[in-house]
């Protein structure tokens, strides 16, 4: 086996490297490549893989293989020498949120019992997974609140290797049913954890640490969480919003969410009052479109929405005894109020569909809507003929 040394792991800070290509090989459209010293990361233990370049080609995954880090490539590498560029903002992206979810992970252990049964590191936010049915708002700021504090005390975060024999000599967190040695990250003093990913080198690195969210999965509780820039450029865009709104209403900022509720609770009594006067007015078109009129009525409103033709046709129908038939755009709503005939359903399926319309309905109410206009206009032709007795 080649012996590969992991610069992830001893100077997970190293963002240049200049190394030897030790293996090479192509499947299909993809070019794979072993070093014999790496800096990227390969995927694993809930973190992704590092992005970069090897002599100007770059690297679009990373991962494990029979012990060997192995690198893919779009093209094939020349010559035998590789000068890797690290893609640092993903790398410092990656250790701010896998070192702050070890940092949240122990906080909830510590304060509440609550233990990490899972973590995912997305390229938007993160989650754990913890034991707890729910979340209260205040052990929600609780844990935050405790969380940075350990980030601003800027405790060391450490990173050691441990024999099969010396598990229980440390309060490790989670103990993985796996043989062999393990890789520690320490949070000094005050959290031990397995863990093979890359992380910084004290908690001040992680910058800041806010919990965005939380919901009910699978009988546990799903916490969402940013760290580092992460969460400066969440604070950054909420701050933005929030000042617009303050400029929007011309209030404080400590009084947006009043005034907010108070602009909702307007504008739904006006939106009330819009309905009311929306049906009035409906109602006396009706009345109208039955005086000038009779059945079958053959309407064309087509700024009218469904809802709209369907409330006309049933202040129509209020009013008078027949069937109403109303194109509102490349739909057609039916009406009647004759009984079980015609049976407007039907009268779709048969006569409708064939023309490409696609609908359907009830005895006294159906809707169809037709993609293109010669199938709408021969199927209105045709209802005024098979209407005309109504």
């Amino acid at each position: 086996m080649i012996p590969i040394i992991r610069r992830y792991y001893t100077d997970p800070w190293l963002q240049e490297l200049e190394t030897k290509v030790a293996v090479t090989r192509q499947e299909g459209k993809k070019y794979f490549a072993v070093l014999e010293e790496t800096l990227f990361y390969p995927t694993g233990g809930g973190q992704p893989h590092d992005l970069g370049t090897i002599n100007g080609v770059p690297v679009i995954d990373v991962f494990e293989e029979d012990g060997k880090v192995v690198h893919v490539l779009p093209q094939p590498l020349q010559g035998d020498r590789a000068f890797c560029v690290l893609d640092w903002e993903r790398r410092l992206d990656h250790m701010q949120q896998h070192s702050g979810q070890h940092l949240l992970s122990a906080v909830f252990e510590d304060k509440y019992g609550f233990r990490t049964e899972s973590f995912h590191l997305g390229e938007e936010y993160c989650t754990i997974d913890i034991s707890a049915p729910a979340l209260s708002v205040r052990e929600q700021n609780a844990v935050e609140e405790r969380a940075n504090q350990v980030i601003f005390a800027n405790l060391p975060l450490l990173t050691y290797t441990i024999g099969p024999e010396e598990k229980g000599s440390l309060p490790l967190r989670k103990i993985p049913d796996l043989k062999g040695d393990l890789r520690i990250v320490e949070i000094k003093g005050f959290d031990y954890s397995p863990c093979s990913g890359t992380h910084v080198s004290s908690t001040g690195q992680i910058g800041l640490l806010k919990v965005i969210k939380w919901e009910k999965y699978k009988g546990m509780t799903r916490v969402y969480f940013l760290c580092g820039r992460r969460a400066l450029r969440d604070y950054a865009r909420k701050h933005e919003i929030c000042t617009g709104l303050v400029s929007l209403l011309a209030v404080p900022e400590a009084e947006l969410q009043e005034r907010t509720a108070l602009e909702l609770e307007r504008k739904a009594e006006l939106e009330k009052q819009v309905e009311t006067l929306k049906a009035e007015l409906t109602g006396w078109r009706a009345q109208a479109i039955v005086d000038g009129g009779e059945s079958p009525f053959f309407l064309e409103e087509d700024a009218a929405s469904v809802e709209e033709a369907q409330q006309l046709a049933r202040a129509i129908l209020e009013q008078t005894d027949g069937v109403v038939v109303i194109k509102a755009g490349q739909r057609i709503v039916l009406a009647h109020n004759q009984g079980q005939e015609p049976h407007l359903g039907r009268l779709i399926k048969e006569q409708a569909q064939p023309l490409g319309g696609r609908g359907g309905g009830s005895p006294t109410g159906a809707q169809v809507y037709f993609p293109d206009d010669s199938g709408l206009a021969e199927f209105l032709n045709l209802l005024k003929t098979l209407l005309k007795s109504f």
